[in-house]
């Protein structure tokens, strides 16, 4: 072949990637257009050579898979980004997906032409194709590209929750979307299998030509190799979904340091009890919830057809004991990164990290209580989650036994209390499964209230769900009371959700983030802090996002601490924060702007 048709052939693959860069970003500067443009041609050039300097034809089938998978790389994260991105930002570029691409295709190129076996290749262009067809589909499934969140989402993902996806979906559906898959792989080893051109091969070891012609396709994949996939600053490592990866990453390792300086926050930290001593032993529950939206929630709705709690409903004509917060918004729709700051001083308003936060567990250590950590969540896949590694700072920390496909209720979570001395001050943490999706399977099939139990229908599963958890609320009151001498109880959902949508990572609508929010106080509470008491019941009605729970936690204990801002505080006259103010989705959105109707 003659060298005007491997020029032809760079060309047309240059224009391409010209065209990917100039239509999906946004805002370039005229110098940094054509950066990247001379960037794409010496790119392409380069990544050609393989092909030309040994006369290989691009159309053999093993080198057009090549070539497409380097195309689906230059298209993919750019194209799905900008769909998502175009009305919302001004100014973007994404030009290393381009670039990576471009040199894939010249190193699988020099790949198939050094590797006689053609399973090699096939298994390294496995995970090439599988990459971008993940954010395909999850594109499809969520209509956004996957961005912070969504990585997150994935990574805090555990056994069980793919397996309830799965059982979501009737048997068909997920034959329907695993089939792709299943046949792209196998296309990629019977492609791979045909013979096509081998430079070790056909090299005549006597013939100069031959041996320069080998050395320079094993020199340029040695330089794609190193180039593209080098550990610090290789082109990979700066794609887009890589760029992900490691913030993520980096997101996690900074947690850990969480452990490494507890000494040293808890030596810092400093707490003066207010209010009169209590003169017996007593218990502080927290109850944090999973995915409950108070827009389902008889008790915030009285006029709802069905009677989804019950329990807190009647409870709540309790006015004096039972304070029903009716305003309380969660600040993003995750459950990790919602509960590193409800349980923290770190919050959308002050951004402090995470690693240098005090937790309502270093507080009501420094009280002297004792803290027993009791999870039906599971650990979420990884031990360094700031949920659990706030958790493991309790005296006590169990999560219920997690096994593939059998399903644990949250009334597992009672058999814990017996653990839990009465003759001493506790706080007493419960983190439920409540509504996580899939619905149908938080409650035991013989609580169904309404529907046929079994039977998938979102909506009607969610508000079973709800009923469900508001039994077991009861159950956990009703015992605390009866054995733990109960001084508070606390309930807040971690997020709320869209039971009638597929649940997505990225902000949709409000109905996503309307979370209940209600606290009980003993009379003994009332006696020995009635100012806090009377702050409380003055700001029922007050807007409130659950990243200020820790500093709820810290009036509730009635303290004054160097980590701990009354202004942050709904139990605080100095409380400060007006809808206007508010935020939620980590700070993106205003509560304000929440016109919906419920």
């Amino acid at each position: 072949m003659g060298m005007l048709t491997y020029f032809v052939e760079a060309i047309l693959i240059f224009i391409l990637g010209c065209t990917v860069y100039l239509k999906c970003n946004q805002g370039m500067a005229r110098n940094a257009r054509g950066q990247q443009t001379r960037r794409f041609l010496i790119t392409t050039l380069l990544s050609i050579l393989p092909l030309a300097v040994t006369g290989t034809s691009l159309l053999q089938p093993r080198m057009l898979l090549g070539l497409g998978l380097g195309v689906l790389w230059m298209v993919t994260y750019p194209l799905l980004f900008h769909l998502t991105n175009r009305k919302t930002s001004p100014d973007y570029e994404n030009y290393m997906d381009i670039t990576f691409g471009i040199y894939i295709f010249g190193w699988l190129s020099a790949l198939n032409l050094l590797c006689p076996w053609g399973w090699v290749v096939a298994l390294v262009e496995l995970p090439l194709m599988l990459v971008p067809l993940f954010q395909i589909v999850y594109f499809v499934t969520y209509r956004v590209c996957i961005d912070d969140n969504g990585m997150k989402l994935i990574q805090e993902t555990d056994v069980n929750e793919v397996v309830e996806f799965f059982r979501s979906f009737a048997w068909w559906q997920n034959a329907l979307a695993v089939l792709p898959a299943v046949l792209l792989t196998a296309a990629l080893f019977v492609v791979n299998g045909r013979s096509g051109a081998n430079v070790l091969l056909n090299t005549d070891w006597h013939d100069a030509e031959s041996l320069i012609r080998a050395g320079l396709v094993i020199g340029l994949f040695v330089f794609f190799s190193i180039y593209t996939f080098k550990p610090h600053h290789g082109v990979f490592g700066r794609t887009g979904i890589a760029m992900l990866y490691a913030n993520v990453r980096e997101y996690a390792a900074n947690n850990l340091r969480y452990i490494r300086e507890a000494a040293l926050r808890m030596q810092e930290l400093r707490v003066e009890p207010l209010g009169r001593p209590s003169d017996k032993p007593h218990t502080i529950m927290m109850v944090i919830g999973e995915s409950a939206s108070r827009d389902f929630m008889s008790a915030y709705h009285p006029d709802m057809k069905e009677d989804t709690t019950p329990w807190l409903r009647a409870s709540a004509a309790d006015s004096r004991h039972f304070l029903l917060f009716r305003n309380a918004y969660s600040c993003t729709m995750q459950t990790v990164p919602t509960l590193e700051k409800a349980l923290t001083e770190r919050s959308q308003y002050n951004l402090k990290p995470f690693y240098e936060s005090c937790s309502i567990v270093d507080i009501a250590h420094k009280l002297g209580y004792t803290v027993h950590w009791y999870s039906n969540q599971g650990h979420l896949g990884a031990a360094d989650t700031p949920i659990t590694l706030v958790a493991n700072t309790a005296e006590t920390a169990k999560w219920t036994r997690q096994e593939v496909n059998r399903v644990q209720y949250d009334e597992t979570l009672i058999s814990f209390l017996d653990e839990v001395d009465p003759t001493q001050n506790n706080l007493v943490v419960l983190h439920l499964m409540g509504s996580h999706f899939n619905f149908m399977s938080r409650y035991p099939a013989a609580f169904t209230r309404w529907g046929q139990p079994g039977v998938q229908e979102n909506v009607t599963n969610y508000k079973n769900s709800l009923a469900y958890t508001d039994h077991v609320l009861q159950q956990f009151y009703e015992y605390a009371c009866s054995k733990l001498n109960l001084e508070a109880m606390v309930y807040f959902s971690d997020h709320a959700t869209e039971p009638g949508r597929r649940r997505k990572p990225n902000f949709d609508s409000f109905q996503m983030v309307r979370i209940p929010f209600f606290a009980f106080v003993s009379e003994d509470y009332i006696d020995h802090h009635p100012e806090r008491y009377a702050m409380m019941a003055r700001n029922q009605d007050k807007y409130f996002t659950n990243d200020l729970i820790y500093d709820f936690m810290c009036g509730l204990f009635d303290v004054r601490s160097n980590h701990f801002d009354e202004a942050e505080c709904l139990a605080s006259s100095r409380y400060r924060y007006t809808r206007n103010m508010l935020l939620t989705y980590d700070g993106k959105k205003h509560i304000s702007q929440d016109n919906e109707k419920v």
